[in-house]
């Protein structure tokens, strides 16, 4: 997931109650500023690791992995400078107006279920944004969550890179929450396309240390199903708050085809689509983008 912005020396540090009266942030590896230990920062069952600004929280999470740490790990960022994203896109996480997170999660995870990973930690946020905000999202497959063809919550799940390719390996489940942007908070040429739980809300501001609560309970609870019951539970979530059905998509290079229209989604995670020839898809790989904005 890729969190930018530039880090602006006046912004408040993020979840400012969590740093003890008096505390000032600690040096940390050349990569961010750390807050100082809290009991704010507790969230059961998870290990938190704050920053008020970092380059970017999955790359800390690669980070630590590296070093031979995999317990559940939670890292949290005001700002990040040098976030990641799929195909390279930048996320702007602005000081004060977000929650860019990341997850070490360290699910025994064979690779051939990996993809599924993603539509598990969207079903887990998207529970977390409508039970502690009220703020109902749909699902974009694999990897966004939207309200009316808009923008509000990007996911990014990675494996460390320190593990042999194929093995079982602990996930990084990084996601970026839009929560108090105003419209002109974006940058222009996100206007229109990205929105936020304060403009879905009419102007109400949540804060963010009971939404990342919410979204670490809720991560727990949907692992723990998907571990336990399979796919087939996490599936039937998705699909109930989606809004990638039935409509017309363009497709990843590589189908062969440019245009069609997602019908399902598989067993496996895979997106199935049907083109206008008839001919049927398995889109497993690569992002998709909607021929028109939906409503």
């Amino acid at each position: 997931m890729a969190y930018h912005a530039a880090y602006s020396e006046g912004a408040v540090p993020l979840l400012h109650a969590d740093r003890p009266q008096g505390s000032a942030p600690e040096p940390c590896a050349g990569h961010g500023v750390r807050h100082g230990a809290s009991p704010f920062c507790a969230l059961p069952g998870w290990a938190v690791t704050r920053f008020s600004r970092l380059d970017s929280t999955n790359a800390e999470a690669q980070r630590i992995l590296a070093q031979g740490d995999t317990q559940k790990r939670v890292i949290v960022a005001d700002s990040q400078s040098a976030g990641q994203c799929r195909h390279d896109r930048r996320w702007e996480s602005a000081p004060g107006l977000g929650l860019w997170v990341s997850f070490i999660m360290p699910a025994a995870v064979p690779a051939e279920r990996l993809a599924q990973s993603t539509l598990v930690f969207a079903v887990a946020v998207r529970e977390a944004v409508a039970a502690s905000c009220g703020v109902a999202l749909e699902a974009k497959w694999p990897n966004d969550l939207l309200h009316g063809g808009k923008k509000c919550c990007g996911l990014l799940v990675e494996t460390s890179a320190a593990q042999p390719p194929g093995s079982i390996t602990p996930l990084i489940l990084g996601v970026g929450v839009n929560i108090a942007h105003g419209e002109n908070d974006f940058p222009k040429y996100l206007r229109g396309a990205a929105t936020s739980l304060r403009l879905l809300s009419g102007g109400r501001l949540f804060p963010r240390e009971e939404l990342l609560q919410a979204i670490g309970a809720m991560v727990d609870h949907w692992f723990a199903v998907w571990t336990e019951n399979g796919f087939a539970p996490v599936r039937e979530a998705w699909l109930k708050h989606n809004c990638t059905m039935n409509k017309k998509i363009i497709l990843p290079d590589g189908y062969g085809y440019s245009h069609a229209t997602a019908f399902d989604l598989d067993s496996h995670g895979a997106l199935t689509a049907l083109t206008d020839d008839g001919t049927a898809l398995r889109v497993d790989s690569g992002e998709i983008r909607f021929a028109e904005a939906p409503r």
